[in-house]
């Protein structure tokens, strides 16, 4: 069933047939907002609050996926699955995102460039043209990372419970309204830091796959390395391990040269993205078969 849910997912996503009450996650929003409602919720301590918004539907998940003695069971599992994934996969909309993006970069038009990637990408502020291909290059895979590789990593290894998980985690940081996200409750802020833990685990699995595919020991210590606290696991561990495999040197200082080596990095790493998912749906597909 995982793997069948995924491909399904995967191909209602490409060709657009999902309606935007699920590709939003219009129907998770209906569910934190209810929470939010409730009047005891702010009395709690944070933990406890993130605990009651993410426990009960987790339950749900687990009940469920250990419920496989009737079809019909296994049926709602993997169309709950469908849905989850419909929701979260929109690593499509990021990929059509680099398309006017490159546009702009190879006519050199850096600012016309920060200002685009600034829609899709947490640049934080003006940079060199350097520095900003190589944080479209990270936050590109930051992204494809929260839009496709976790939530499949979560739901390989612990089915629909894990899937859920990470969905309404990852669910805290989108907005709802204005006010709420200046100063969002104390519990969503927990919740938010938790999915830097969930981020950061598919992350090191991606360092290892790259390792793998393109055969470069460091990036394996990558995936393995411990950072500081403060640190963004996932950024800075997709970040070392994609300029490791692919073997990124300092670029050139000339424009044209710049906008050559940028437009190539770019291309360099989408068909990585592209090798890696598809080693995960061999993997999977091999587990599928053999369990």
């Amino acid at each position: 069933m995982t793997l069948l849910a995924l491909l399904v997912a995967l191909w209602a996503v490409k060709e657009s047939y999902v309606p935007d009450y699920f590709a939003n996650c219009q129907w998770g929003v209906s569910y934190l907002r209810a929470v939010q409602r409730l009047p005891f919720l702010g009395a709690l301590h944070p933990a406890l609050g993130y605990g009651f918004y993410i426990i009960p539907p987790v339950l749900l998940a687990w009940f469920l996926g250990h419920d496989q003695a009737r079809w019909f069971v296994s049926f709602i599992e993997a169309l709950l699955a469908v849905i989850l994934f419909c929701a979260c996969l929109d690593y499509r909309k990021i990929e059509a995102s680099l398309t006017p993006f490159l546009k702009r970069w190879r006519n050199r038009e850096w600012q016309a460039s920060y200002e685009h990637g600034s829609q899709y990408f947490d640049y934080g502020r003006m940079v060199s043209p350097n520095e900003l291909i190589n944080q479209t290059i990270t936050q590109y895979w930051v992204r494809i990372n929260q839009a496709l590789f976790a939530p499949l990593f979560w739901f390989a290894f612990f089915g629909l419970a894990g899937l859920v998980l990470y969905v309404f985690t990852s669910l805290l940081t989108r907005t709802v309204t204005g006010e709420d996200q200046k100063d969002p409750p104390a519990w969503k802020k927990i919740g938010s830091e938790f999915l830097y833990s969930l981020d950061g685990v598919p992350a090191r699995a991606i360092a290892l796959t790259i390792a793998v595919l393109c055969f470069k020991g460091n990036a394996v210590a990558v995936a393995f390395r411990r950072f500081r606290a403060t640190d963004r696991e996932a950024e800075v561990v997709l970040k070392l391990a994609v300029k490791m495999g692919l073997e990124f040197q300092d670029l050139p200082l000339e424009d044209e040269a710049l906008a050559s080596e940028g437009a190539r990095r770019i291309h360099a790493v989408q068909d990585l993205r592209s090798n890696v998912f598809i080693f995960w749906l061999v993997v999977i597909a091999v587990i599928t078969i053999v369990a």
